[in-house]
């Protein structure tokens, strides 16, 4: 059912207890089939003969791929290759869970987990050398982040554009079904795509799907011609070439770190070097940078919006204890999951917005 290499990391997981204290999900859920260790076993028991059912098909969905247990695996095993691998397998067998297979009907009918073609943003200034990927979870459910992130370029001088239709970059299809033909299919529709506008760097506002393009699409064999940039890298870049300016301001914050930002792209400095340019104090969660726990992704609340709630409900305790005002982030996901339940007083910010506020015209 599934390949040598994800059955390697089953039998050196399934008696392995050293990363369940820091999966998002067993943690808000207390159940122990959450954990890493359980989904190994499960896989171990198809693997010696059980039948592979629905209900353990569910058990693989309650998994955000955030990769915390594979970052902590001192022996180097990644539980998210088997877990992938068991979702393409669910998908083939067709025991997939109702939410999920909704998702991926979205997708198939018209690219987006939400069932609707991207909306089309008008912006930039024609064949620039700058291209920005914005991604559908930003467009359909951050358009705040993506204006804020589009006056940012402007106030800079930055000269950029913007694809008028999009492709998916893959990204959650991979996460559904795994990294299938039909997942690498669209990956290179959207590689192709972005190589054909000819930029020489491309900005990608979305980690997951930055994560996605820097990370798989040279695995895969269609790698993008042109320098790629998170968006708070590319940021960082301009504020210390004194591109942008920003008025100082005062106030506590603690900033969430996006696990595909943190973990796979090991971007950690730069959103706190934005932050200090404002003149806010930063407060760190206890489980920050590399280590930062996930509160959830946009897919995850598609197929599963309870258990999505409950992982975001996870960060936002983790910031109470810090006893900062204000909880700062750069991803257009973790924006919308954070957002679903902000917790008394307290704020959620988006750093883009932030610093466009912060910045004269």
């Amino acid at each position: 059912m599934i390949s040598p290499n994800a059955i390697k990391n089953v039998d050196n997981c399934r008696f392995c207890w050293m990363c369940r204290h820091l999966c998002p999900v067993g943690l808000k859920t207390g159940k122990e089939i959450n954990t890493p260790r359980a989904k190994a076993l499960l896989l171990s028991l198809v693997e010696r003969g059980t039948k592979f059912d629905a209900d353990m098909a569910r058990a693989m969905y309650e998994c955000v791929l955030c990769g915390a247990c594979t970052n902590d695996c001192v022996t180097g095993f990644d539980p998210t290759i088997f877990i992938r691998e068991a979702r393409s397998a669910a998908a083939v067998e067709g025991i997939l869970p109702s939410g999920v297979a909704a998702v991926l009907e979205n997708i198939e009918k018209t690219g987006s987990i939400y069932g609707k073609k991207k909306t089309i943003l008008k912006a930039g200034t024609g064949n620039a050398d700058t291209l920005l990927y914005i991604g559908e979870v930003a467009s359909e459910k951050a358009p705040g982040m993506v204006k804020a992130f589009i006056n940012l370029l402007e106030k800079s001088g930055t000269a950029f554009s913007v694809l008028e239709n999009e492709a998916p970059s893959g990204t959650f299809l991979g996460d559904l079904a795994g990294f299938v033909d039909e997942t690498r299919v669209q990956a290179k529709a959207c590689a192709d795509e972005i190589n054909n506008s000819r930029a020489k760097t491309v900005i990608i506002l979305d980690p997951w799907e930055a994560a996605t393009i820097i990370q798989r699409y040279r695995e895969w064999g269609f790698p993008i011609e042109a320098e790629l940039k998170t968006a708070p890298s590319f940021i960082y870049e301009l504020l210390k070439q004194g591109k942008l300016n920003p008025v100082k301001k005062d106030g506590l914050v603690s900033y969430h770190d996006s696990s595909r930002l943190a973990r796979d792209l090991e971007i950690h400095d730069e959103p706190r070097f934005i932050l200090r340019c404002m003149g806010y104090t930063v407060r760190e969660m206890f489980q920050n940078k590399r280590l930062a726990k996930c509160c959830g992704s946009s897919l995850l609340k598609a197929y599963a919006p309870e258990l999505a709630l409950l992982t975001a409900e996870g960060r936002w305790g983790d910031f109470l204890r810090t006893g900062a005002e204000t909880l700062v982030t750069a991803c257009p996901e973790s924006y919308e999951l954070l957002s679903q339940k902000i917790p008394g007083e307290k704020k959620l910010a988006d750093l883009f917005e932030l610093l466009d506020e912060a910045c004269p015209a």
